[in-house]
């Protein structure tokens, strides 16, 4: 059975209710809804009943419902009920006489939803008759039926799964009624207008808190990450699972590029990051990554023109809009949930040599041999060896590994109060998160809370939202992950005495010689010796943020709006490194006394918003509804920052800035200033037509402070369209398909994150030298009255689908999106001061699809028995289509460096994730050298960085993920797994540890497998014992094929039991979990370098009184 709600205003005159139909060969469902169109009445009804009924015409001219229900129902065994503006349409009650004459039963209860409320105006029906009755406001209900022998009574009410509940003898029964699968009136929040998802053109993803549960991720980020990959969180394999590194993001692709500057240092990560909005107000990647997802309510990610268009010029990267939990009005509520979360490392891609193996590596590199310096040198050699392995047959084989590493024990809770009435709510909730790291001492707390109220007077609604943020952040003393994978595994970390080594003495100096922190005296610094010193790498930030609303709704039509928010952030950041750190090993003479450093940062930001919008919806002719809403906005954000190293620290208990003897050497204070202010006027106009075609249209224009005094302000808009063929007559009555939308696009938005004076001629002070007194001024760039704004161009068309009674659904999109104007460096002559400035210059494009599938194998709601299936794949392809002259200069000289790591080189007509590489024939099986093909064709041994070519893209052609769920009763399991393919990576691995490995310290287990020794050998890798350096070739670049365990969880829940309202406990729930179990890829390297990633395991209870 699928019920079928048509939900308008209540009417406590439902009998009297008028229509005017004039309808030909039209079914009964459409007659209802035609019905609902026309007055304040809903319909409840079963679909298979009236499946088999002929169709009918009707005409009638202010004539009253129940006169046309009694025309159109005669003779075809259904009837109606009138209960308050509720009409049941069920089978007519046979053999009534006979009833009549036996006994009445009166049955009373009360209906509530998950969260133990009342649900006032949910219809209780006797099946197979039309005797029923309604709850009160307070969820009761009494109902007085004749004694039967098989007694069904069925519960339903719009938004909500209708149940049936077999009457076994009790006069009390009480029912929980838990939401819809899917839902018709579905709204989309795009954190400036709310849209019905029926009529909505733009592709988007919302996310419910349910989702967010089920794909729970180390935090926020992850878990969104996990559930939509068109939300790509680029893996960083240095920093591994390193709980204070922030992950860098992107929507459908990169829309930005770098300037030259960017370039060289790597540091564009924030061009691309998505605008995030909190509540309506902009926010941080950051603060979104410390939310407690237990407290938000709903995701959405907006992806095309016509989602993105509405933030303009802050749109091109997506958006991401979070909304979090609103006060529910009842009686006092408290929730609690605590949680405790295991890291363990995940080491299962390291494969490091033993001792002996090592040493076997060393001989057979040359190392205690040799040829050119006499034998006496040979027997010096000998005893080197000997002294090593006297170490390997004592027993001496360090895990190095395991040294700097834990099991991380953290902790999270969350605790929430709630209540009101219809004229006043309010919430506190307040949260704490430890997460430990897999490193030792390495973690990061944050504390959440938030005061939210909101006061409902007559038209008016008054809200304010309080919310406090506390961030600490602590990176292990242990230093690098890599520092220890290399330590050889025949040193010891303690002396003879127990104690922690300083230095670990090469038994062959000479092969230490110059070697770069190493003592020449001493030998080489032993890592662990760090992390018993007082040394500290931390930071923290602080966040106060305050929204205030007013909403005043003088009809039912109109909404006005008015918002204003502040926020402000400060951010500090220490660390601190006494005189005995190894990183002062080499400070002789003179600069002993400069040992010793202790670097500190500070940052302040103030953010003001401010909005006014109006809203007007209404349906006209009861066929056409339009909505309009207009939103003008206003915003400055100030930052201030400075940082300043010192040095010279005698002691490690004097670790205050003022006990440095001195500024770091050849430094002095940093800081930076900026301002910024923007405005903002947007309008939206979205017609439905009886709610099969609809049309979408934006207009935005938008003025910053940031670019050029000719080109401050510039439009932004879009447009899309809609068609719900589901609701066309000829697909009513179809058995197979319940929804069929179609739409599509356009729309464009603009970018703007870069830096805020880089459009004026601006001038700063040398603060590095006085002429007397006075300091000197320079321009620090040429300005560009003309720089205008970054503009995306998005184009989408998408397909959304339910079938078979809504078991299976599909959405898919595809995509193009070209990003022009650009801004990037423009090469100048010399004779004009500076070498290039900011122009809009360059052009990128981003294609491709997504397709997300969901199949309901199982769904029996009555017996709560469920299994789902539901999978996704996503597909993006970009390409610089235009670069300027200076960007390709900058390029070209990047591209003419050598070493084991390929430069990252953007040219015109590639993608921006190239993997450019010399190419590679392979080892040569006479010589054991490595050949390379010229560009002309041209076979060499001679490696040279001209000939490089594409040897690959580093970004997935496919990403995705698959899940399932299975629910039976109060169990609830869920599953969910990633996969990438079609893309290729650099196996830095094989070059830095296998090839071109350091042998003096350890390698990869690698470094014996597939070594040519011998003419004829036909290996991948070169000789043990050549040590010419390799530079980088495609014969290091692999295709990518990987599949890991996001996350797997296990839910008990417990609702409703005796012991429970003794206690006053509404809802139990207990879950055990884990994430990222295994991870599987055809790429064979060493993950998480300076950082190991690790593995989660998660336990929770939470109770709700």
């Amino acid at each position: 059975m699928f019920v079928f709600s048509f939900t308008l205003v209540a009417n406590t005159h439902a009998q009297q209710e008028k229509v005017n139909l004039d309808l030909k060969n039209v079914s009964i469902k459409v007659l209802f809804g035609e019905i609902q169109k026309q007055t304040a009445l809903s319909f409840v009804f079963n679909t298979e009943q009236t499946q088999g009924l002929e169709r009918v015409s009707v005409k009638a001219k202010d004539e009253s419902v129940e006169s046309v229900l009694k025309r159109v129902l005669a003779n075809t065994g259904l009837t109606y009920r009138f209960e308050g503006d509720i009409i049941v349409i069920r089978e007519q009650l046979m053999n009534m006489n006979q009833q009549e004459e036996k006994k009445e039963i009166t049955i009373t209860g009360r209906v509530t939803d998950e969260k133990k409320e009342p649900i006032p105006g949910a219809t209780i029906l006797l099946k197979g008759t039309s005797l029923g009755t309604a709850t009160n406001v307070d969820g009761s209900y009494k109902l007085t039926i004749p004694e039967m022998k098989d007694c069904i009574l069925v519960f339903s009410f719009v938004g909500m799964q209708t149940q049936e509940v077999k009457y076994v003898g009790k006069d009390t029964v009480h029912v929980v009624m838990v939401a819809q699968l899917e839902t018709l009136d579905d709204v989309v929040v795009t954190g400036i207008f709310k849209k019905s998802k029926e009529s909505y053109t733009g592709a988007v993803r919302v996310v419910t808190d349910k989702e967010l549960k089920e794909f729970k991720g180390r935090n926020l980020i992850t878990t969104l990450a996990n559930i939509d990959p068109a939300f790509n969180m680029i893996a960083n394999n240095d920093l591994g699972s390193n709980p204070n590194s922030l992950p860098q993001v992107q929507i459908r692709g990169a829309a930005s590029l770098p300037n030259i500057g960017e370039l060289q240092d790597n540091s564009s990560a924030e061009l691309n990051t998505p605008l995030i909005i909190l509540d309506g107000f902009e926010t941080t990647l950051q603060r979104m990554m410390d939310l407690d997802e237990n407290e938000v309510s709903s995701i959405t990610i907006l992806k095309d023109g016509s989602a993105t268009a509405l933030y303009g010029s802050r749109g091109a990267n997506g958006v991401i809009v979070i909304t979090t939990r609103e006060p529910e009005p009842g009686k006092l509520k408290f929730y609690y949930k605590g949680e405790l979360n295991i890291e363990t490392p995940d080491l299962s891609d390291y494969h490091v040599l033993n001792s002996r193996d090592k040493l076997r590596v060393e001989e057979l590199s040359g190392y205690y041999h040799t040829t050119t310096l006499g034998p006496e040198y040979e027997i010096q050699f000998k005893e080197y060896y000997n002294a090593v392995l006297a170490q390997v047959e004592k027993g001496v084989n360090t895990d190095w590994l395991s040294i700097p590493l834990r099991t991380g024990v953290g902790h999270r809770h969350n605790m929430r109060i709630e209540g009101g009435d219809a004229s006043f709510r309010y919430s506190l909730s307040l949260q704490y998160n430890l997460t430990e790291g897999v490193m030792r001492d390495s973690k990061r707390e944050n504390f959440n809370g938030e005061i939210n109220l909101q006061y409902k007077h007559q038209k008016l609604i008054f809200n304010n939202r309080l919310s406090i943020g506390l961030n600490g952040a602590e990176n292990s003393p242990y230093g690098a992950f890599s520092d220890y994978v290399k330590l050889n595994p025949y040193w010891s970390p303690y002396d003879e005495d127990g104690k922690i080594r300083r230095y670990f003495e090469p038994y062959n100096w000479g092969y230490w010689a110059n070697s770069s922190g190493v003592d020449s005296e001493k030998g080489v610094p032993n890592p662990l010796y760090n992390a018993t010193l007082k040394t500290y790498d931390k930071s923290n930030y602080t966040n106060i943020t305050n929204n205030f609303s007013i909403e005043w709704r003088p009809m039912e039509a109109l909404t006005f709006q008015g918002k204003v928010g502040i926020s402000w952030q400060m951010n500090e950041s220490d660390v601190f490194k006494p005189s005995t750190h190894s990183d002062f090993v080499s400070y002789t003479g003179d600069d002993i006394a400069r040992k010793g450093s202790y670097k500190y940062g500070n940052g302040k930001d103030l953010k003001y918003e401010a909005s006014f919008m109006v809203n007007f919806r209404k349906l006209f002719a009861e066929k056409h509804l339009v909505y309009a809403g207009l939103n003008a906005e206003l915003d400055e954000t100030t930052g201030r920052s400075y940082a300043f190293g010192v040095e010279g620290f005698s002691d490690e208990s004097l670790d205050f800035l003022s006990m440095a003897l001195q500024y770091e050497k050849d430094g002095k204070p940093s800081g930076s200033e900026s301002k910024s202010r923007r405005v903002g006027l947007v309008g939206n106009v979205n017609y439905s037509y009886d709610n099969r075609y609809y049309i979408d249209f934006n207009v935005r224009t938008d003025g910053s402070s940031q670019f050029g005094s000719s080109k401050r302000f510039a439009p932004f808009y879009s447009v899309g369209l809609g068609w719900n063929i589901h609701n066309e007559n000829f697909f009513l009555d179809n058995p197979y398909v319940n929804r069929l939308k179609l739409r599509a696009s356009y729309g464009m938005s603009g970018s703007q994150q870069f830096s805020s004076y880089q459009a004026m001629e601006t001038y700063s002070y040398y603060t590095g030298d006085r002429y007397n007194i006075w300091m000197g001024a320079y321009q620090m760039a040429l300005g560009n009255k003309n720089l205008e704004w970054q503009t995306t161009d998005k184009y989408n068309i998408g397909v959304e689908g339910e079938f078979f009674n809504s078991r299976v659904s599909v959405t898919m999109d595809v995509y193009l999106e070209k990003t022009s104007s650009l801004l990037s460096s423009l090469e100048l002559p010399y004779s004009n001061g500076f070498d290039s400035y900011t122009e809009n210059i360059g052009a990128v494009e981003n294609k491709g699809f997504e397709l997300a599938a969901s199949l309901w194998l199982l769904r029996d709601t009555e017996r709560r028995v469920m299994w789902s299936v539901t999978g996704n794949l996503s597909y993006n392809k970009d390409k610089i289509t235009k670069l300027s002259d200076a960007m390709k200069a900058a390029n070209e000289k990047l591209a003419k460096n050598g070493g084991s790591n390929p430069n990252r080189i953007l040219r015109e007509g590639d993608s921006q994730n190239v993997i450019y590489a010399v190419p590679s024939l392979g080892i040569d099986p006479s010589s054991g050298e490595e050949i390379f093909l010229k560009k002309n064709g041209e076979v060499t041994k001679l490696w040279d960085s001209a000939d490089r070519v594409n040897c690959g893209i580093s970004e997935p052609k496919y990403r995705g993920n698959l899940s399932t769920m299975v629910r039976y009763k109060d169990l609830t399991f869920n599953m969910s797994f990633g996969y990438r393919w079609g893309g290729q990576l650099y196996n830095q691995t094989l070059i830095d540890r296998v090839e071109n490995a350091d042998k003096r310290y350890n390698v990869d287990e690698r470094v014996f497998n597939d070594r040519w020794q011998k003419p004829g050998d036909k290996t991948f890798f070169k000789g043990i014992n050549v040590t010419t350096t390799s530079n980088y070739s495609s014969r290091f670049v692999q295709d990518e094929t990987s599949f890991w365990c996001q996350n797997m969880n296990l839910t008990y829940e417990l609702r409703d039991q005796k012991w429970m309202r003794c206690l006053g406990v509404s809802v139990i729930n207990a879950t055990i979990g884990t994430g990222e179990l295994f991870y599987w890829s055809t790429i064979k390297r060493e993950r998480g370098i300076s950082y190991p990633f690790s593995r989660q395991y998660t336990m929770s209870l939470s109770v709700m009184f």
